[in-house]
């Protein structure tokens, strides 16, 4: 995967045929398999794509390419950047900006390449969050679908999570993530494809490989436990707080109470734990 620019440039081959990939990236129900909770597809141009993870986080596009199984152009309209939960900036001094995705589809060397450009993003600091945040947003989602694609094609997908946010700087959020009572994470490298395991607050002990972690970040694994699925920390900046949120996905039924339990246990922790804003030090706001 590679990236570039003040837009976001991410390139993956995929593990499936053109057709699967244009699938998984164009039809509701494959969309939810590995990326939103819900979806709506309205497959023509001039039509809507919808993505939904609930209350605080939904996003509409209009469809303004879509050319099967090789293009599909996403255009969000005029923009601002979001807070944390997803909400667009009110502040009249932070400039719009027009936002649009285009995804692109190719064979290449017996693999499907995507090729991702995210474009739109503004200047200024507010922007600079929100570049982040989807920069970081795509290096997940893409991996996931490269894992749904790879491992679990065509099964439905069971999450639990938790979300929150504070005041407090990324460090002593994630600090308080991984300290005692959170996450305990034990590897001897947090490098992709080195072992761990992690303890959850409500004492489940995971193991699985790394897939991705981002030092204050992101941390994100597969898990053995969950037949391949997936755990994620991640923290993102936006409107002066940081956002957090923990994931825990598996494609396999037999586990979905488990990872229900454990998303409701993330949310208990989130809940319970996060700094109140009334306590966060200047430090805190310094290192944000």
């Amino acid at each position: 995967m590679s990236e570039s620019g003040r837009q976001v440039t991410m390139v993956l081959d995929l593990e499936a045929a053109l057709e699967d990939a244009w699938r998984a990236l164009t039809d509701a129900r494959e969309l939810t398999r590995w990326f939103p909770l819900t979806a709506e597809v309205d497959g023509r141009p001039g039509g809507t794509m919808v993505w939904d993870w609930g209350e605080k986080f939904h996003w509409a596009t209009r469809i303004d390419a879509w050319e099967p199984p090789h293009r599909l152009r996403l255009v969000q309209g005029v923009e601002r950047p979001h807070d944390v939960d997803g909400n667009p900036l009110t502040d009249g001094f932070i400039p719009s900006a027009a936002m649009a995705m285009e995804f692109s589809l190719e064979t290449y060397r017996g693999k499907t390449r995507l090729r991702l450009v995210h474009s739109g993003f503004g200047a200024g600091a507010a922007w600079d969050d929100e570049l982040e945040g989807v920069r970081n947003g795509w290096a997940f989602e893409l991996r996931g679908l490269g894992h749904y694609l790879a491992r679990h094609r065509g099964k439905d997908r069971y999450v639990g999570w938790g979300n929150a946010s504070s005041r407090a700087s990324h460090a002593t959020m994630w600090q308080g993530l991984l300290g005692p009572g959170g996450y305990e994470i034990e590897a001897a490298a947090l490098a992709v494809g080195e072992p761990f395991a992690v303890r959850t607050p409500d004492g489940t002990r995971l193991t699985g490989v790394v897939r991705f972690h981002q030092p204050e970040r992101e941390f994100v694994g597969t898990v053995q436990e969950l037949d391949d699925g997936v755990f994620r920390l991640a923290t993102w900046s936006g409107g002066g707080a940081v956002g957090v949120n923990v994931w825990v996905a598996t494609w396999s039924p037999a586990h979905e109470r488990q990872v229900l339990a454990l998303g409701a246990a993330a949310q208990d922790f989130l809940d319970r734990t996060l700094p109140d804003p009334s306590l966060v030090t200047q430090e805190d706001r310094n290192d944000r």
